[in-house]
């Protein structure tokens, strides 16, 4: 199974989360995807976030990785993101209804309470200084 690599992008005290909605759930995840071959984690954090955001930002610093049911995810802090948000790549070409993908802008005293996924990477968010 590919590792995944994951951004995290911060704009005043809020995060990019995608909100999602499929087969009736609702949960938030963070923009990210599969390391292809020869590429490095943090490669693929610009990359997936550009595709799936249409954002530009550097990676300022790993924050952590995990195992997420047997795969391995690398976290990535994004520098200063630039460019409008909007939604791309394979997830706006799966987006219908039963399945969406809504980019929000999450405040960090909602975090841990707006049903992110996996668990384990919320303390982490919420422990992100402010700026």
């Amino acid at each position: 199974m590919k590792s995944r690599a994951v951004a995290i992008v911060r704009q005043g005290d809020a995060v990019l989360l995608i909100h999602r909605r499929k087969d009736g759930a609702e949960y938030h995840t963070l923009p990210g995807g599969g390391v292809e071959e020869g590429e490095t984690p943090e490669q693929a954090c610009v990359r997936e976030l550009a595709e799936e955001t249409g954002l530009s930002a550097d990676v300022a610093s790993h924050l952590l990785t995990l195992d997420n049911a047997g795969r391995t995810e690398h976290y990535f802090v994004m520098g200063p993101a630039t460019g409008t948000p909007r939604l791309g790549g394979p997830e706006s070409e799966r987006d219908r209804a039963g399945n969406r993908y809504r980019l929000v802008w999450v405040p960090l005293t909602e975090v841990a309470s707006a049903g992110v996924k996996p668990a384990a990477i919320v303390p982490h968010l919420v422990e992100l200084p402010a700026t």
